[in-house]
């Protein structure tokens, strides 16, 4: 599904960037800009929108050719300023005012009709595309600058069912309280010490124990010693456990070495990650059943895997299910029969453009669980907006968490 999503996001980056270009000629001529002025912004504009685009593909073709084993880009800071940031903030640029020129050109054309003898671009209407797009190109970086490093802290409670037949068990146990994280994605970005610091404020909600949708590294095999040393440092009563995330998949282009190199430095610093297991744990006499399922892009489990798995947890006082991905198909088949849906990847979509007057959550387009808490008849939901980044080092109007969550009895 991933590659069918890149392919229609490139589609509409052409198209859209084709025809802002035009428009931005077109405004800067209108307003007294020569014809040497005009071509140079062609090819200024041709690089910021589609250069890296262009430089990733040719160097990942390379890689394939020559037979590259490792998988990630290079983060060097003039990589990410000079590269990285423009493209991805004249793309945002592009798509955000896209719409807006469009009413443009469609006012224009209707006071053609009206006033044939009318300029194709008036002035009015040449300062009139200039400034949505300075609008944009303003806002939208001044966006991300002031929402940096903002993390939420978020704190759930959910009711654990009845035992079961309503029959008594004498006094109730003590709160559950689960930590849930993911998507720290370390790397030169979400470095060491950034994680270092979220895991030690998360141990000070002293958790029962600690739960993760993964995606532990971003990109290669550079962070996976640290990112599994980071994780380490998690503290709680019953341990710590993941699931694969996409990203274990992206340290090799050997996928199953590098989900194995992430699985072995995890378990060497004591936390488990499993894939397609179900464990039981004791709470004061309640059995805490939870699965992990692998279920991302590069990695989906089959259905009968997945109703194995649920059907693993539903006999447990508390059945949890936790994965990387969430669509709606696991989360219909999982209803009623878990108490507990813990889900992460989307990163509350981490750039949010502007559709219209409001930020869109991009995630959308794939499920409808993409932040926060949810229910599904008798089962709750809570994904994590995560922590760090993938593809670009930003977030656009789609702010981090990290979840606690009390189950009481």
């Amino acid at each position: 599904m991933w590659f069918i999503w890149l392919a229609t996001g490139l589609a509409l980056l052409v198209a859209a960037g084709l025809y802002v270009r035009r428009r931005l000629v077109a405004a800067a001529g209108a307003l007294g800009l020569g014809a040497r002025g005009r071509a140079a912004l062609r090819w200024v504009w041709l690089w910021l929108v589609f250069g890296y685009p262009v430089i990733v593909f040719a160097t990942v073709a390379v890689s394939l050719i020559v037979g590259g084993e490792r998988m990630g880009a290079p983060q060097h800071p003039l990589v990410t300023w000079g590269l990285i940031l423009p493209w991805f903030l004249s793309v945002l640029v592009v798509f955000q005012a896209t719409p807006y020129l469009l009413v443009l050109d469609l006012v224009r054309r209707l006071r053609r009709r009206a006033v044939p003898a009318a300029p194709s671009m008036s002035r009015r209407h040449a300062a009139a595309v200039l400034g949505v797009l300075g609008a944009f190109a303003v806002y939208t970086p001044a966006r991300i600058a002031w929402e940096h490093g903002d993390l939420r802290w978020r704190h759930h409670v959910v009711q654990a069912p009845a035992p079961a037949g309503g029959a008594a068990r004498g006094a109730p146990p003590p709160r559950l309280r689960i930590a849930f994280l993911a998507d720290l994605q370390q790397d030169a970005h979400t470095t060491a010490a950034d994680a270092r610091a979220i895991i030690e404020r998360l141990n000070a909600q002293e958790p029962d124990l600690v739960l993760s949708g993964g995606d532990w590294i971003n990109m290669g095999p550079d962070h996976v010693a640290a990112a599994a040393r980071s994780a380490g440092l998690a503290r709680s009563r019953l341990g710590t456990f993941s699931v694969r995330g996409d990203h274990e998949h992206f340290v090799y282009v050997e996928r199953a070495r590098g989900v194995a190199e992430v699985t072995a430095a995890m378990r060497a610093e004591g936390v488990e990650m499993l894939h397609n297991e179900v464990r039981r744990f004791d709470h004061h006499g309640r059995t805490v059943a939870v699965a992990f399922l692998t279920y991302s892009y590069p990695a989906r489990t089959p259905d009968d895997e997945i109703e194995r798995l649920i059907a693993g947890v539903e006999d447990a006082d508390l059945a949890i299910l936790v994965t990387h991905q969430l669509d709606a198909a696991i989360a219909a088949r999982a209803r009623d029969r878990v108490d507990l849906i813990l889900a992460a990847h989307t990163h509350g979509g981490q750039v949010n453009p502007v559709i219209g007057l409001w930020h869109a959550p991009l995630a959308r387009l794939e499920t409808p669980y993409t932040d926060g808490r949810y229910r599904l008849g008798a089962t709750t939901i809570i994904v994590t907006a995560g922590v760090g980044y993938s593809i670009v080092p930003f977030r656009y109007a789609a702010p981090g968490s990290v979840e606690t969550i009390d189950v009481v009895w």
